[in-house]
């Protein structure tokens, strides 16, 4: 509709009830904010969303949205927060995502991205325990969110070029491969959550480059090896590398004897 056409933010959260995510919602061209979460919304994810060409921040979390990430994700140049957590997505993870020139190249000032444009942000993630509330002023840090879903496939190298991506959580899926060693070049990491999933290898010794990481956990894997030595990793509890009998270093309980 062009009565939409410079509307900035659109925050539905907790507004449906296990309804059909629209199919072809057009004429949100100025649009720079869409919550949808927690609305109980099923199908896939519509590709008018491509229409949205400004779009920097998507939440479709704590919904019932199944189908793969649609590979046009890619092609948002602008989008720099996603969050398609708690969903029953399915596939692998498009190579396209790792295109996404928000989290490549350094134009969005992600402490404040939407002060440039004048835009006032009013809205601020909050987790609960009824999904998110958008409720306090803040800004995003650019997040990648696709906890608990059905993903497979595995960890492509390619996204070591989001370099500035702050909080990667990739939890609770069938992800397999290995921990890819590019990880260690995205330098404004500070969460990265690889918990509950396939992966199998080592943990790379470089990820201790990573010095803002503050939250760390690749939890009930198949990895093997030593923890990596370092300040980085010393400060991560237990709790970060539980469920990985292969794994053995100073900072896993009971530590594995050396070979």
């Amino acid at each position: 509709s062009s009565d939409l056409k410079n509307l900035t933010t659109l925050i539905l959260t907790r507004n449906f009830h296990g309804e059909e995510i629209p199919r072809n919602l057009l004429g949100l061209m100025s649009l720079r904010v869409l919550a949808l979460g927690n609305c109980a919304l099923q199908g896939e994810i519509p590709s008018w969303l491509l229409s949205c060409g400004k779009l920097e921040v998507l939440d479709l979390s704590w919904n019932h949205l199944n189908g793969s990430i649609p590979s046009w994700i890619g092609r948002m140049e602008y989008l720099f927060y996603m969050d398609f957590s708690n969903n029953s997505l399915s596939g692998e993870i498009p190579k396209s995502l790792m295109q996404l020139e928000g989290l490549i190249s350094s134009r969005c000032n992600s402490s404040d991205p939407f002060a440039a444009n004048g835009i006032p942000l009013y809205v601020k993630r909050n987790q609960s325990a009824y999904g998110l509330q958008y409720n306090q002023v803040s800004s995003f840090p650019p997040s990648i969110y696709l906890s608990n879903n059905r993903i497979n496939g595995t960890i492509a190298p390619e996204i070591g070029k989001l370099k500035q991506l702050h909080v990667l959580d990739l939890s609770r899926n069938n992800i397999t491969g290995t921990i890819p060693e590019s990880i260690s070049n995205m330098r404004n990491l500070e969460v990265l959550d690889l918990s509950f999933n396939d992966l199998y290898g080592s943990i790379p010794p470089s990820l201790n480059n990573l010095t803002f990481l503050s939250k760390f956990s690749v939890a009930f894997n198949h990895l093997q090896g030593p923890i990596p030595m370092g300040v980085q990793f010393q400060g991560f509890p237990n709790s970060s590398f539980d469920g990985n009998p292969g794994l053995c270093g100073s900072t896993q309980a009971p530590k594995i004897g050396r070979a």
